[in-house]
């Protein structure tokens, strides 16, 4: 019998399997549909005639005879109850266990597996911002951009740094980030929707996927596979913005600029920065790109009193100056 894309939720803790199947319901972009019981008599009539393709159950709950229901994979969360030890923890934020999920989910269903869904029409609007000037407030203006851009639809941020340092985008340790989704670029796409949705983590709203831990990783990834990487985040359907946080550490980076709808090139008021801009817009055109130079907007961060935290409040004078900046994007 084929399974059926259904995730069971099974916990005779009344309110965890409530809490957790609301959660999950109300994540739209789920492969499978969600339901709960309590009881185990009410599970197995559930499954009288379907397969489901995960029965979620707690160390507490576990009951053998689930095994002979026949799901296409059972996931014990680990409640601390003797022999429940597991990855995947009971206690924690749901999102994360919805990433353990869905990673799971990945692993299982191999490159054969196809979605009911069709490619959506909308394509995100892809915002780059890159700068050949340094220490200019380039991760800061465009997480900032990020959450100002909230207000006008969903946002994803890509961090191409080095070395990220933002301890609020830095993830718990052993966390899978950029670089680790890009070993999967190539799967169907379905598959690699998954990967991807299993990565992202939020902060204030803002969405993002942890940058790579080292940036000699991203850089040896082909400018090819960063363009059917974008394509496909584009196209997903998720996003009304990405918005990309650009360095030189990115392979064919004129190309990935030429692909944005926009891009800001932020820059200093001094003979030094003046210089860099100069010598970049010259290759720019020695190069043939002269239209990444035509859809850039030059920016100048004016001096501030205060830099907003990326999970704060959103006031002082340089959140002014972003939003002047987005027109009507």
């Amino acid at each position: 019998m084929d399974k059926d894309r259904i995730l069971i939720i099974y916990d005779r803790d009344e309110e965890y399997a409530r809490l957790m199947t609301e959660y999950l319901m109300g994540c739209s972009f789920l492969p499978w549909k969600t339901g709960a019981c309590t009881l185990y008599e009410d599970l197995e009539k559930v499954c009288r005639g379907r397969t489901p393709e995960i029965i979620l159950t707690t160390g507490a709950s576990y009951d053998e005879r689930i095994e002979r229901l026949g799901a296409g994979r059972v996931v014990v969360l680990d409640d601390g109850t003797a022999g429940a030890e597991g990855a995947v923890k009971k206690y924690q934020p749901a999102d994360e266990t919805l990433r353990a999920l869905l990673d799971i989910y990945a692993q299982d269903t191999g490159d054969d597996w196809s979605s009911d869904k069709t490619d959506s029409e909308i394509r995100a609007k892809l915002i780059g911002i890159f700068s050949p000037v340094r220490r200019c407030y380039q991760t800061t203006f465009s997480v900032l951009m990020g959450r100002l851009l909230l207000y006008r639809g969903k946002v994803l941020y890509l961090s191409f740094e080095f070395c990220q340092g933002c301890e609020e985008l830095m993830p718990p340790g052993g966390a899978k980030n950029l670089s680790d989704l890009m070993y999967f670029i190539n799967s169907p796409r379905d598959v690699f929707a998954l990967r991807f949705r299993s990565m992202v983590r939020s902060i204030a709203g803002l969405d993002y996927i942890p940058c790579a831990v080292s940036g000699c990783d991203l850089s040896e990834i082909p400018g090819e596979e960063w363009k059917t990487f974008l394509t496909s985040v584009c196209t997903m359907g998720d996003y009304s913005y990405v918005i990309l946080d650009l360095t030189e550490n990115v392979r064919g980076l004129f190309g990935v600029l030429r692909m944005c709808d926009r891009i800001y090139t932020l820059t200093k008021n001094d003979r030094v920065a003046r210089n860099k801009l100069e010598n970049y817009e010259n290759l720019l055109n020695m190069y043939n790109y002269s239209d990444v130079i035509d859809k850039s907007i030059k920016c100048s961060i004016p001096p501030v009193k205060r830099v907003p935290s990326f999970s704060g409040d959103m006031c002082g004078e340089l959140v002014d100056y972003i939003g002047k900046q987005l027109g009507e994007l």
